[in-house]
C-alpha cells in the first residue's frame, strides 16, 4: 500500500505566519482555494486556521476580522501524520480527532496537508481495483 508522500498533490504548502490579521488569512485561503492553512512561526508549525475557526471563533462571536490576528483564533490541537504512514492510518487519526484535514510531516518538517476527500479518493480507487480483480477472477473460469 502506498504512503502519504505518494498522494500529496503538490509540494507547495500554503501557510501563513503568526501575527497575520485574519482578514488577510481569509483572503489568502480564498485565493488559494483551501479550507485550512497551517500557521507557522518562522519554520515551526504552531497551529492551523480553518473555515470552521472563522465561523466559530470570529463570526459567531462577532469578532473584528480586520483587527484579530490569527494567533488568537487558530487551532493548536493538531492532527499530524508522518509521511511514511498509509492513507488508512491517516484516515483513522482523522476519524478519532473528528477533523477533515491532516498535516503531513517528514523529519519534523511540514510537507503537506491532506483533506478527507484526498484520502477517500485513494480508498475508493483501491476498492475499485479490488472489485476489478475479484470480478476478473470470478468470471475467468
Amino acid at each position: 500500500m502506498e504512503d502519504l508522500r505518494s498522494i500529496l498533490k503538490t509540494t507547495v504548502v500554503h501557510s501563513v505566519q503568526v501575527g497575520t490579521k485574519v482578514i488577510d488569512v481569509v483572503k489568502f485561503m480564498a485565493e488559494k482555494s483551501v479550507g485550512l492553512v497551517p500557521v507557522l512561526d518562522g519554520d515551526k508549525l504552531v497551529g492551523v486556521f480553518s473555515e470552521r475557526d472563522l465561523v466559530k471563533r470570529i463570526i459567531a462571536i462577532d469578532k473584528d476580522v480586520k483587527e484579530t490576528i490569527v494567533d488568537d483564533v487558530m487551532s493548536t490541537n493538531l492532527v499530524i501524520a508522518k509521511v511514511n504512514e498509509t492513507p488508512a492510518e491517516a484516515l483513522a487519526k482523522m476519524k478519532q480527532a473528528g477533523t477533515r484535514h491532516i498535516l503531513v510531516i517528514d523529519n519534523e518538517k511540514l510537507i503537506g496537508v491532506l483533506s478527507m476527500r484526498d484520502l477517500l479518493e485513494v480508498d475508493l480507487l483501491q476498492c475499485k481495483t479490488t472489485v476489478e480483480v475479484l470480478n476478473n477472477y470470478i468470471y475467468s473460469k
